[in-house]
Protein backbone atom coordinates (compact mmCIF):
# COMPACT_ATOMS: atom_id res chain seq x y z
CA UNK A 1 0.00 0.00 0.00
CA UNK A 2 1.33 3.69 -0.91
CA UNK A 3 1.47 6.80 1.07
CA UNK A 4 -1.72 7.96 -1.06
CA UNK A 5 -3.46 4.61 -0.02
CA UNK A 6 -3.33 4.97 3.87
CA UNK A 7 -4.02 8.52 3.79
CA UNK A 8 -7.40 7.57 2.04
CA UNK A 9 -9.51 4.88 3.36
CA UNK A 10 -11.45 5.03 0.45
CA UNK A 11 -9.01 4.13 -1.62
CA UNK A 12 -8.78 0.06 -0.27
CA UNK A 13 -12.69 0.01 -2.08
CA UNK A 14 -12.80 -1.87 -5.25
CA UNK A 15 -15.66 -0.25 -7.59
CA UNK A 16 -18.38 -2.99 -7.18
CA UNK A 17 -19.25 -4.33 -10.40
CA UNK A 18 -22.30 -6.93 -10.96
CA UNK A 19 -21.86 -9.02 -13.62
CA UNK A 20 -25.05 -11.13 -14.56
CA UNK A 21 -25.16 -14.49 -14.14
CA UNK A 22 -27.40 -15.77 -16.22
CA UNK A 23 -27.71 -19.51 -14.63
CA UNK A 24 -28.58 -17.50 -10.75
CA UNK A 25 -32.18 -15.47 -11.13
CA UNK A 26 -32.54 -12.00 -9.79
CA UNK A 27 -34.91 -10.25 -7.18
CA UNK A 28 -35.42 -6.47 -6.97
CA UNK A 29 -35.86 -5.46 -3.39
CA UNK A 30 -37.92 -3.16 -3.41
CA UNK A 31 -41.06 -2.49 -6.04
CA UNK A 32 -40.80 2.01 -6.07
CA UNK A 33 -39.46 4.29 -8.42
CA UNK A 34 -35.82 3.15 -8.44
CA UNK A 35 -36.71 -1.09 -8.07
CA UNK A 36 -38.60 -0.21 -11.48
CA UNK A 37 -36.00 1.79 -13.26
CA UNK A 38 -33.96 -1.39 -11.98
CA UNK A 39 -35.97 -3.68 -13.64
CA UNK A 40 -36.08 -1.93 -16.59
CA UNK A 41 -32.44 -2.80 -17.22
CA UNK A 42 -32.28 -6.05 -15.66
CA UNK A 43 -35.73 -7.93 -16.00
CA UNK A 44 -35.74 -10.11 -12.35
CA UNK A 45 -37.81 -13.54 -11.94
CA UNK A 46 -39.38 -11.47 -9.09
CA UNK A 47 -39.36 -8.33 -7.13
CA UNK A 48 -39.82 -8.56 -2.98
CA UNK A 49 -40.56 -5.21 -0.93
CA UNK A 50 -41.52 -4.37 3.03
CA UNK A 51 -44.85 -3.33 1.93
CA UNK A 52 -47.33 -6.00 2.93
CA UNK A 53 -50.14 -3.47 0.27
CA UNK A 54 -47.65 -4.69 -2.78
CA UNK A 55 -47.38 -8.87 -1.48
CA UNK A 56 -49.33 -10.84 -4.28
CA UNK A 57 -49.57 -7.83 -7.13
CA UNK A 58 -47.42 -7.14 -9.82
CA UNK A 59 -45.54 -4.60 -11.98
CA UNK A 60 -44.95 -5.49 -16.02
CA UNK A 61 -45.76 -9.18 -15.46
CA UNK A 62 -43.07 -9.44 -12.16
CA UNK A 63 -44.51 -11.03 -9.50
CA UNK A 64 -44.11 -8.94 -5.81
CA UNK A 65 -43.65 -10.89 -2.79
CA UNK A 66 -42.48 -10.56 0.60
CA UNK A 67 -38.81 -10.79 1.34
CA UNK A 68 -39.55 -13.82 3.54
CA UNK A 69 -41.24 -15.40 0.23
CA UNK A 70 -38.37 -14.25 -2.41
CA UNK A 71 -35.55 -15.89 -0.08
CA UNK A 72 -36.79 -18.75 0.02
CA UNK A 73 -38.05 -19.23 -3.11
CA UNK A 74 -34.82 -18.00 -4.38
CA UNK A 75 -32.45 -18.82 -2.12
CA UNK A 76 -29.70 -18.23 -4.44
CA UNK A 77 -30.99 -15.55 -6.06
CA UNK A 78 -28.92 -12.59 -6.50
CA UNK A 79 -30.90 -9.73 -4.62
CA UNK A 80 -30.30 -6.24 -5.69
CA UNK A 81 -31.20 -3.72 -2.62
CA UNK A 82 -32.99 -0.57 -4.55
CA UNK A 83 -34.59 1.07 -2.04
CA UNK A 84 -32.55 4.54 -1.45
CA UNK A 85 -35.15 7.32 0.40
CA UNK A 86 -34.31 9.75 2.64
CA UNK A 87 -34.79 8.08 6.33
CA UNK A 88 -33.20 9.07 9.57
CA UNK A 89 -33.15 5.74 10.85
CA UNK A 90 -32.85 2.80 8.37
CA UNK A 91 -29.77 2.89 5.95
CA UNK A 92 -28.98 0.22 2.30
CA UNK A 93 -26.75 -1.81 5.48
CA UNK A 94 -29.82 -2.56 7.78
CA UNK A 95 -32.10 -3.53 4.44
CA UNK A 96 -28.81 -6.05 3.13
CA UNK A 97 -28.50 -7.26 6.71
CA UNK A 98 -32.01 -8.18 6.55
CA UNK A 99 -32.21 -10.02 3.07
CA UNK A 100 -29.07 -11.51 4.37
CA UNK A 101 -30.69 -12.80 7.95
CA UNK A 102 -33.47 -14.49 6.24
CA UNK A 103 -30.32 -16.62 4.43
CA UNK A 104 -30.14 -14.39 1.06
CA UNK A 105 -26.45 -15.34 0.39
CA UNK A 106 -25.84 -12.80 -2.53
CA UNK A 107 -27.33 -8.94 -1.97
CA UNK A 108 -25.34 -6.28 -3.75
CA UNK A 109 -26.51 -2.73 -3.72
CA UNK A 110 -28.32 -0.96 -6.98
CA UNK A 111 -24.95 1.31 -6.95
CA UNK A 112 -23.09 -1.62 -7.86
CA UNK A 113 -24.71 -1.78 -11.48
CA UNK A 114 -23.93 1.64 -12.56
CA UNK A 115 -20.31 0.20 -14.79
CA UNK A 116 -22.60 -2.08 -16.81
CA UNK A 117 -25.79 -0.20 -16.48
CA UNK A 118 -24.77 3.74 -16.12
CA UNK A 119 -26.80 4.66 -19.92
CA UNK A 120 -30.10 3.02 -18.11
CA UNK A 121 -30.28 4.35 -14.80
CA UNK A 122 -27.69 7.82 -14.73
CA UNK A 123 -28.00 9.94 -14.03
CA UNK A 124 -29.40 10.33 -10.72
CA UNK A 125 -28.67 12.89 -7.89
CA UNK A 126 -24.94 12.28 -6.90
CA UNK A 127 -24.64 8.91 -8.13
CA UNK A 128 -22.00 8.19 -11.19
CA UNK A 129 -20.08 5.58 -12.45
CA UNK A 130 -16.64 4.88 -11.15
CA UNK A 131 -14.56 5.59 -13.48
CA UNK A 132 -15.44 9.24 -13.02
CA UNK A 133 -14.19 9.31 -9.97
CA UNK A 134 -10.64 7.84 -11.07
CA UNK A 135 -11.11 11.20 -13.94
CA UNK A 136 -11.52 13.65 -10.69
CA UNK A 137 -9.19 12.17 -8.62
CA UNK A 138 -7.24 15.65 -7.90
CA UNK A 139 -9.93 17.55 -6.86
CA UNK A 140 -11.23 14.86 -4.45
CA UNK A 141 -7.64 14.61 -3.01
CA UNK A 142 -7.39 18.06 -2.51
CA UNK A 143 -10.95 19.08 -1.09
CA UNK A 144 -10.11 15.53 1.03
CA UNK A 145 -7.36 17.43 2.23
CA UNK A 146 -9.20 20.74 3.42
CA UNK A 147 -11.48 18.89 5.95
CA UNK A 148 -10.97 18.37 9.34
CA UNK A 149 -10.18 15.17 11.07
CA UNK A 150 -14.37 14.31 11.58
CA UNK A 151 -14.98 16.12 8.12
CA UNK A 152 -12.19 13.59 6.52
CA UNK A 153 -14.10 10.83 8.07
CA UNK A 154 -16.97 11.31 6.74
CA UNK A 155 -15.82 12.25 3.19
CA UNK A 156 -14.23 8.91 3.27
CA UNK A 157 -17.33 7.27 3.94
CA UNK A 158 -19.72 9.40 1.26
CA UNK A 159 -16.47 8.39 -1.12
CA UNK A 160 -16.92 4.34 -0.30
CA UNK A 161 -21.10 4.87 -0.41
CA UNK A 162 -20.33 6.70 -4.26
CA UNK A 163 -18.12 3.57 -5.10
CA UNK A 164 -20.81 0.81 -4.22
CA UNK A 165 -20.20 0.28 -0.45
CA UNK A 166 -22.75 1.41 1.80
CA UNK A 167 -21.90 -0.75 4.67
CA UNK A 168 -20.79 1.87 7.29
CA UNK A 169 -22.52 4.95 6.52
CA UNK A 170 -23.12 7.44 9.68
CA UNK A 171 -26.50 9.51 10.54
CA UNK A 172 -25.39 12.44 12.59
CA UNK A 173 -27.84 13.36 15.16
CA UNK A 174 -26.88 17.00 15.76
CA UNK A 175 -29.13 19.51 14.63
CA UNK A 176 -28.80 20.24 10.80
CA UNK A 177 -27.13 23.44 9.80
CA UNK A 178 -26.68 24.47 13.79
CA UNK A 179 -23.75 22.12 14.81
CA UNK A 180 -22.75 23.23 18.23
CA UNK A 181 -19.86 21.91 17.91
CA UNK A 182 -18.65 23.64 14.81
CA UNK A 183 -19.85 26.68 15.54
CA UNK A 184 -21.69 29.07 17.84
CA UNK A 185 -24.46 32.13 16.88
CA UNK A 186 -24.36 35.52 18.30
CA UNK A 187 -27.41 37.40 19.00
CA UNK A 188 -26.14 39.91 15.96
CA UNK A 189 -26.29 37.23 13.37
CA UNK A 190 -27.19 38.20 9.51
CA UNK A 191 -28.60 34.97 8.52
CA UNK A 192 -29.29 33.97 4.44
CA UNK A 193 -32.08 31.07 4.01
CA UNK A 194 -31.40 30.04 0.74
CA UNK A 195 -34.24 26.88 -0.30
CA UNK A 196 -36.18 28.04 3.01
CA UNK A 197 -38.70 26.07 2.17
CA UNK A 198 -41.78 26.66 4.52
CA UNK A 199 -39.50 28.24 6.95
CA UNK A 200 -38.56 25.41 8.94
CA UNK A 201 -34.61 25.90 9.03
CA UNK A 202 -35.46 29.51 10.14
CA UNK A 203 -37.79 27.97 13.11
CA UNK A 204 -34.82 26.02 13.82
CA UNK A 205 -32.56 29.37 14.11
CA UNK A 206 -34.52 30.97 16.11
CA UNK A 207 -35.04 28.19 18.75
CA UNK A 208 -31.06 27.81 18.84
CA UNK A 209 -30.88 31.99 19.14
CA UNK A 210 -33.41 32.02 21.53
CA UNK A 211 -34.98 34.37 18.89
CA UNK A 212 -31.87 37.08 19.03
CA UNK A 213 -30.63 37.87 15.50
CA UNK A 214 -30.21 41.29 13.82
CA UNK A 215 -31.85 40.16 10.64
CA UNK A 216 -33.23 37.11 8.61
CA UNK A 217 -33.11 36.81 4.41
CA UNK A 218 -35.05 34.30 3.11
CA UNK A 219 -35.04 32.84 -0.56
CA UNK A 220 -38.37 30.69 -1.86
CA UNK A 221 -39.29 30.57 -4.93
CA UNK A 222 -41.87 27.60 -4.80
CA UNK A 223 -45.05 29.98 -4.54
CA UNK A 224 -46.64 26.98 -2.51
CA UNK A 225 -43.55 26.94 -0.11
CA UNK A 226 -43.51 30.50 -0.48
CA UNK A 227 -46.96 30.90 0.78
CA UNK A 228 -46.48 28.52 3.64
CA UNK A 229 -42.99 30.21 4.66
CA UNK A 230 -45.33 33.81 4.74
CA UNK A 231 -47.45 32.66 7.14
CA UNK A 232 -44.53 30.74 9.33
CA UNK A 233 -43.26 33.99 9.62
CA UNK A 234 -45.64 35.84 10.73
CA UNK A 235 -45.08 39.24 9.98
CA UNK A 236 -41.60 39.74 12.16
CA UNK A 237 -40.19 42.52 10.57
CA UNK A 238 -36.50 41.14 11.36
CA UNK A 239 -37.12 38.75 8.83
CA UNK A 240 -37.99 39.35 4.88
CA UNK A 241 -39.20 37.02 2.43
CA UNK A 242 -37.92 37.05 -1.51
CA UNK A 243 -40.17 34.84 -3.98
CA UNK A 244 -37.06 33.97 -6.28
CA UNK A 245 -34.40 31.36 -6.88
CA UNK A 246 -30.80 32.14 -6.45
CA UNK A 247 -27.99 31.29 -8.91
CA UNK A 248 -25.14 33.08 -10.76
CA UNK A 249 -27.18 35.58 -13.14
CA UNK A 250 -30.26 37.28 -13.18
CA UNK A 251 -32.42 35.45 -15.68
CA UNK A 252 -36.39 33.95 -15.89
CA UNK A 253 -36.39 29.75 -15.29
CA UNK A 254 -38.94 27.54 -14.79
CA UNK A 255 -38.84 25.47 -11.62
CA UNK A 256 -40.90 22.05 -11.25
CA UNK A 257 -42.98 22.04 -8.32
CA UNK A 258 -42.26 19.38 -6.02
CA UNK A 259 -42.42 20.20 -2.32
CA UNK A 260 -39.18 20.48 -0.52
CA UNK A 261 -37.61 18.55 -3.68
CA UNK A 262 -38.81 21.80 -6.15
CA UNK A 263 -35.94 22.65 -8.60
CA UNK A 264 -34.78 24.87 -11.53
CA UNK A 265 -35.79 22.36 -14.81
CA UNK A 266 -36.10 22.92 -18.81
CA UNK A 267 -39.49 20.91 -18.14
CA UNK A 268 -41.14 22.56 -15.01
CA UNK A 269 -44.32 24.57 -15.36
CA UNK A 270 -43.59 27.31 -13.14
CA UNK A 271 -41.65 30.74 -14.21
CA UNK A 272 -39.62 32.47 -11.31
CA UNK A 273 -37.03 34.77 -11.42
CA UNK A 274 -33.56 34.10 -10.55
CA UNK A 275 -31.23 36.84 -8.38
CA UNK A 276 -27.20 36.93 -7.73
CA UNK A 277 -26.82 37.39 -3.86
CA UNK A 278 -24.06 40.26 -5.11
CA UNK A 279 -27.50 42.17 -5.65
CA UNK A 280 -30.38 40.88 -3.44
CA UNK A 281 -27.37 41.33 -0.41
CA UNK A 282 -26.31 44.87 -1.91
CA UNK A 283 -25.76 46.95 1.82
CA UNK A 284 -25.82 43.55 3.60
CA UNK A 285 -23.14 42.14 5.56
CA UNK A 286 -24.08 38.20 5.64
CA UNK A 287 -22.78 36.66 8.80
CA UNK A 288 -24.21 32.82 7.77
CA UNK A 289 -25.16 31.71 4.91
CA UNK A 290 -27.18 28.77 4.07
CA UNK A 291 -27.63 26.93 0.82
CA UNK A 292 -29.78 24.05 -0.01
CA UNK A 293 -31.41 24.52 -2.99
CA UNK A 294 -31.47 21.06 -5.36
CA UNK A 295 -28.20 21.52 -7.64
CA UNK A 296 -28.37 25.40 -7.51
CA UNK A 297 -25.91 25.99 -4.96
CA UNK A 298 -22.72 25.96 -7.28
CA UNK A 299 -24.43 29.03 -9.30
CA UNK A 300 -25.37 30.65 -6.35
CA UNK A 301 -21.84 30.58 -4.64
CA UNK A 302 -20.61 32.15 -8.54
CA UNK A 303 -23.86 34.75 -7.96
CA UNK A 304 -22.55 35.56 -3.95
CA UNK A 305 -18.64 35.22 -4.63
CA UNK A 306 -18.04 38.90 -4.22
CA UNK A 307 -20.02 38.95 -1.05
CA UNK A 308 -18.70 35.98 0.64
CA UNK A 309 -15.31 36.82 -0.32
CA UNK A 310 -15.57 40.52 1.39
CA UNK A 311 -17.82 39.38 4.36
CA UNK A 312 -16.40 36.21 5.31
CA UNK A 313 -19.91 34.61 6.68
CA UNK A 314 -19.98 30.77 7.50
CA UNK A 315 -21.40 28.78 5.50
CA UNK A 316 -23.33 25.66 5.10
CA UNK A 317 -23.80 23.98 2.06
CA UNK A 318 -25.42 20.84 1.19
CA UNK A 319 -23.50 18.73 -1.30
CA UNK A 320 -25.86 15.62 -2.18
CA UNK A 321 -27.23 17.12 -5.33
CA UNK A 322 -25.25 16.57 -7.95
CA UNK A 323 -22.16 14.26 -8.89
CA UNK A 324 -19.02 16.78 -8.09
CA UNK A 325 -20.43 18.99 -5.90
CA UNK A 326 -18.64 16.67 -2.68
CA UNK A 327 -15.30 17.98 -3.89
CA UNK A 328 -16.10 21.52 -6.15
CA UNK A 329 -18.06 23.08 -3.89
CA UNK A 330 -15.36 22.69 -0.75
CA UNK A 331 -12.75 23.61 -3.41
CA UNK A 332 -14.38 26.80 -4.71
CA UNK A 333 -15.52 27.86 -0.83
CA UNK A 334 -11.82 27.71 -0.19
CA UNK A 335 -10.72 29.84 -2.73
CA UNK A 336 -13.13 32.71 -1.58
CA UNK A 337 -12.68 32.12 2.12
CA UNK A 338 -8.86 31.25 2.71
CA UNK A 339 -8.10 30.07 6.37
CA UNK A 340 -11.54 28.58 7.03
CA UNK A 341 -12.29 24.87 8.39
CA UNK A 342 -13.96 22.73 6.76
CA UNK A 343 -15.97 19.74 7.83
CA UNK A 344 -19.07 17.36 6.63
CA UNK A 345 -21.80 16.08 8.39
CA UNK A 346 -24.86 13.59 6.87
CA UNK A 347 -27.97 13.99 8.98
CA UNK A 348 -30.17 11.55 6.62
CA UNK A 349 -28.77 7.85 5.54
CA UNK A 350 -26.93 7.10 2.48
CA UNK A 351 -25.63 10.61 1.71
CA UNK A 352 -28.68 12.95 1.81
CA UNK A 353 -28.92 15.50 3.87
CA UNK A 354 -24.52 15.79 3.41
CA UNK A 355 -23.92 19.42 4.48
CA UNK A 356 -20.27 21.02 3.96
CA UNK A 357 -19.47 24.05 6.58
CA UNK A 358 -17.00 26.54 6.64
CA UNK A 359 -16.20 28.64 9.24
CA UNK A 360 -13.37 31.14 8.15
CA UNK A 361 -11.45 31.57 11.04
Amino acid sequence: MNDAEEQNPYYNVQPARFRMNLSSPVVIFGAGNLGRRVARAIRPEMFCDNNRALWGTSWEGIFIQSPETAVQQYPSATFINAIWHPSRSERIADRTRQLKSLGASNVVPFSALFADYGDSLLPDWFWERPAYYSQHEGEIQRARALMDQEGRDEFDRQMRLRLADPSDQVINTGIQYFPDDVFQLSQKEVFVDCGAYDGDTIAEFRRVTEDHFEKVMAFEPDPQNFAALKSAINGDSRISLHPYATGARREMVHLTISGTASKISSSGTCEVEVVRLDDALDGIAPSYIKLDIEGSESATIEGGSATIAHHRPKMAVCLYHAPDHLWSIPLRLSELLPDSRFTLRTYVADGWECVCYCIPR
